[in-house]
């Protein structure tokens, strides 16, 4: 017995011993899809800089490089890696999708054949196992068509935003409205973030689906509450275009703007910079599904036979169940904490908030005004051209500040940038 064990570590030591030759085996072009939670992490883009939190990416990749998938987490080109859309800090994701290349156990002659998918590596498990329960890859696509691309290959990208109406405080019929007009091919600068460093000068996006419909599923009969979701679907969208739609529809949903102040700022002659205004939340937001084409086949660990997949099928299951469990619980005792809070609150007189106005942001918490100005009468932001020039002349300083007579990579950035303006 104890000879066995000691031949069992010599054994094991020697694996880990050998280096590991990535160069040495066959490598294929997959697609994964998964999901996550994302209020625990700092978006889904993995950062040159560090972040306060982890990134969804960036725990990915790690895990990918630690089950030798791919050589490195920071070289992407090298494994010619592509996501389908960016979620911001907090946002969560059901159906993101990457596209990169990683190893394979079979020879490339072998993968063309999908009578041998079942002795592939499991893609799926082998990641799963090193990423935190809240980030589950669930699906995989074996043989994308030529050229595909996670982001340049999706056809729609589908976002859902949850709120609640508390004692019939947003009329959600004003926000439908609202939110029809935003139907078709608009120019939505008046509804996202500008960021110089992009130098974006398009902003046109066609908007496939809008819409606002009631959550009927754990609704509460003892609760004044209800919640809604904002159902948006679009070919593809700009920086927090959702939360920033989002923050104008809240608005309307009080009363405080009027349905067709959408329809205002759709239109860019009369609004040619984004009146100041606070987004929506970034909790509420999920990006439901990213869509693609038939040609793309999607497999999950029921699709693969073999020894391992029902214990595969029963621990991924189990994860997401004890997650749902613990919100589950979670939401039981916050609702508790809520009604106790209320309940002292209310054998108070004093209101030192009578006289102002709350603005719902989609946290629960919103913002208290004194006086609620109208977006039509607010101060403006810069333009676009502005924004981008700005940016432009700060990058250009500081390549000049830096140079020492050679090309560097911000003055290629610079150009680049140039050349897209």
């Amino acid at each position: 017995m104890v000879a066995s064990k000691a031949s069992a570590t010599i054994r094991k030591k020697g694996r880990e011993g050998k280096e590991f030759k990535f160069n040495e085996h066959p490598t294929r072009f997959i697609g994964l899809r998964f999901a996550y939670l994302g209020w625990n992490y700092n978006g889904l883009n993995v950062q040159a800089v560090p972040t306060p939190l982890p990134t969804v990416e960036g725990l990915i990749l790690k895990a990918l490089v630690t089950c030798k998938l791919i050589e490195s987490e920071t070289d992407l080109e090298a494994c010619q890696f592509s996501r389908c859309g960016r979620t911001d800090k907090g946002v969560s994701a059901l159906a993101q999708v990457i596209s990169l290349r990683v190893r394979s156990r079979l020879t490339p002659e072998e993968q063309k054949e999908v009578a041998n998918d079942d002795r592939e590596l499991s893609y799926i498990t082998m990641v799963n196992n090193l990423l935190p329960l809240d980030i589950r890859i669930y699906q995989v696509c074996l043989h994308p068509p030529d050229n595909f691309d996670a982001r340049f290959s999706c056809v729609a990208r589908h976002y859902k935003y949850f709120f609640v109406s508390r004692n019939k405080s947003l009329d959600v019929e004003c926000m439908r409205t609202a939110a029809k007009m935003m139907l078709g091919a608009h120019d939505f600068r008046n509804f996202c973030k500008i960021d110089g460093s992009k130098q974006i000068t398009n902003f046109n996006r066609h908007i496939l689906h809008a819409d606002i419909t009631r959550v009927n599923h754990q609704f509460r009969g003892d609760s004044d509450d209800e919640v809604y979701v904002f159902d948006l679907k679009g070919t593809a969208f700009l920086w927090h275009q959702v939360r920033c739609i989002m923050g104008v529809l809240l608005l309307v949903g009080q009363g405080l703007e009027k349905p067709d102040i959408v329809e205002k700022l759709l239109d860019v002659k009369q609004y040619p910079c984004k009146p100041i205004y606070d987004m929506a939340s970034d909790t509420p937001l999920v990006l439901y599904n990213c869509e693609f084409g038939d040609d793309v086949k999607w497999k999950g660990l029921s699709d693969f036979k073999s020894s391992s997949t029902g214990t595969a099928i029963s621990s991924s299951r189990g994860v997401a169940n004890a997650l749902w469990y613990d919100g589950l619980v979670k939401n039981e005792l916050q609702f508790a904490l809520r009604n106790v809070i209320e309940g002292a609150a209310a054998e108070s007189r004093y209101d030192p908030n009578a006289s102002r106005t709350k603005v719902q942001t989609g946290d629960g918490m919103g913002r208290w005004l004194s006086e609620y100005v109208p977006l039509q009468k607010r101060p403006v932001m810069d333009s676009f051209e502005v924004l981008n020039e700005r940016w432009l002349q700060r990058k250009t300083k500081a390549v000049k500040a830096g140079s020492n007579g050679g090309g560097t990579d911000a003055e290629d950035e610079v150009r680049i940038a140039a050349e897209q303006a």
